[in-house]
């Protein structure tokens, strides 16, 4: 082991001067860290005051940084306790002239046994890094695909579910992290990173990330988000008529290329959506006549020059949840209008309905809107082919497991550990979800990922 004290012995006879020096420009630092033993410390991390990387120290336990005298830094190590640093005069040796050395000493981290934490089943990060925060993620048979940042720069990540960086990749696409997804995954099974203004296609083998195939928005949404599922005999795709409130499916056979609808669903508030599209066609027609594109009562919507307008639209006509399911080749679509399941083979033929009421406020009553804590969302474990209803209710997330041939509840959990969770996933039996810490960079709110076992 390599030990300080020669060091230390020689520095405390060193005339410390660093007063002299003009303390509005910065000086170098030789930075030592070692533990309470006299151990140097390798892989510790030094942060600034705003969570940027100015230093990592090398198999001697030491590295230089750049720094202001009552700089704030930070030491970082997954084995020892965090430290927050001032540098005052009194932690620097003099070497040279405007060169310094300053030692440090972490405390070890003691961690307790794990398996209270495993009795009593509470949540762990998914990926335990303080210094940088989850902007979006993905998870997969081949692990979680997380899109990071530390404040400055961007980052996908590949890591396996204990954890370890399978790859890493810096993104140089500006990326839209305020309120659209950044990772998407296709029917194909491919997973795309969306920039703000195109899509790039993930490619990751081994220790290597690449993004492939960049192509605009507009394509992308109409070569992959178009479709909904794919059987070994037909392809389902959706439209969305009348501000959502109608949504149909289509099935095109592989083998025939021929088209057939294969479910419609419609809201209570279809005819009230259908009489204010055709008064957008008229307006439209008004404002600019004889353009033959407004015929078309099922293209593009009209932006409206009226706020108020547009604002009582949002709030009167809010799009009907119309999600679909492909479970070994077998078609499961959901029509919370009717209160049924609709079941199809792998060719488009109609298996029959289910009726459920997991989503009703009780058994025999109907919807109520400010009442229902149903979240109008549908979860699908793809490696053990299981569905989740979420609900939530104060800001507490419930799952309820749904047997899809019944459309009964099997079982329910409750996460409870985090108020208003955000981007759920469960992927074997194990939830995952972002959570705004507390910690703030660059005026940002900071997600941490975080996963729960909730089925062994």
């Amino acid at each position: 082991m390599k030990k300080l004290l020669l060091i230390t012995l020689f520095l405390i006879t060193s005339t410390l001067s660093f007063s002299q020096q003009k303390k509005e420009y910065p000086v170098t630092i030789e930075v030592i860290v070692s533990d309470n033993s006299g151990n140097v410390l390798k892989d510790v991390a030094i942060y600034n005051s705003n969570n940027k990387l100015i230093g990592i120290t090398n198999q001697e336990g030491i590295t230089w940084i750049t720094a202001y005298l009552k700089d704030t830094i930070i030491f970082s190590h997954i084995s020892f306790e965090q430290k927050v640093v001032k540098i005052a005069e009194t932690d620097l040796y003099e070497t040279e002239f405007n060169k310094f050395i300053m030692i440090m000493t972490l405390e070890e981290r003691y961690n307790l046994l794990p398996e209270v934490e495993i009795v009593e089943n509470k949540p762990q990060l998914a990926y335990e890094n303080k210094e940088i925060w989850v902007l979006d993620y993905y998870v997969d048979e081949k692990g979680i695909m997380a899109v990071t940042s530390d404040g400055q720069k961007s980052y996908l990540l590949h890591l396996s579910f204990e954890q370890d960086t399978i790859s890493i990749k810096e993104i140089d696409k500006k990326l839209d992290i305020l309120y659209r997804e950044i990772l998407y995954r296709d029917i194909f099974g491919n997973t795309h990173l969306m920039s703000l203004d195109s899509a790039f296609q993930i490619h990751s083998e081994k220790d290597n990330l690449q993004l492939f195939y960049g192509v605009t928005l507009e394509k992308h949404q109409s070569t992959f988000k178009s479709i909904d599922a794919l059987t070994d005999s037909i392809i389902v795709t959706k439209k969305k008529l009348y501000s959502g409130q109608e949504v149909v499916y289509f099935s095109t056979n592989r083998n025939t290329g021929k088209t057939e609808v294969l479910c419609d669903v419609y809201g209570s508030s279809r005819e009230m959506a259908k009489n204010w599209r055709m008064d957008e066609i008229r307006l439209r027609r008004a404002l600019e006549p004889g353009k033959s594109e407004f015929s078309n009562p099922y293209e593009k919507p009209f932006e409206w020059e009226s706020f108020e307008a547009d604002m009582l639209k949002r709030v009167m006509l809010q799009e009907i949840y119309v999600p679909l399911l492909n479970v070994d080749n077998k078609i499961y679509i959901f029509d919370f209008q009717k209160d049924y399941i609709y079941k199809y083979d792998e060719e488009g033929k109609y298996l029959g309905k289910t009726e459920i009421s997991f989503h009703l406020k009780s058994k025999y009553a109907r919807r109520d809107a400010l009442d229902n804590p149903w979240d109008k969302k549908l979860i699908y474990d793809k490696a053990r082919k299981e569905c989740y209803a979420q609900f939530i209710s104060s800001g507490t997330v419930t799952l309820k497991k749904i047997d899809l041939e019944t459309g009964n509840i099997i079982d329910t959990y409750i996460l409870d550990d985090h108020y208003f969770p955000e981007n759920i996933q469960v992927y074997d039996g194990v939830v995952y979800y972002q959570f705004i810490d507390s910690r703030m960079t660059f005026g940002k709110d900071c997600r941490s990922l975080y996963k729960l076992i909730i089925e062994n």
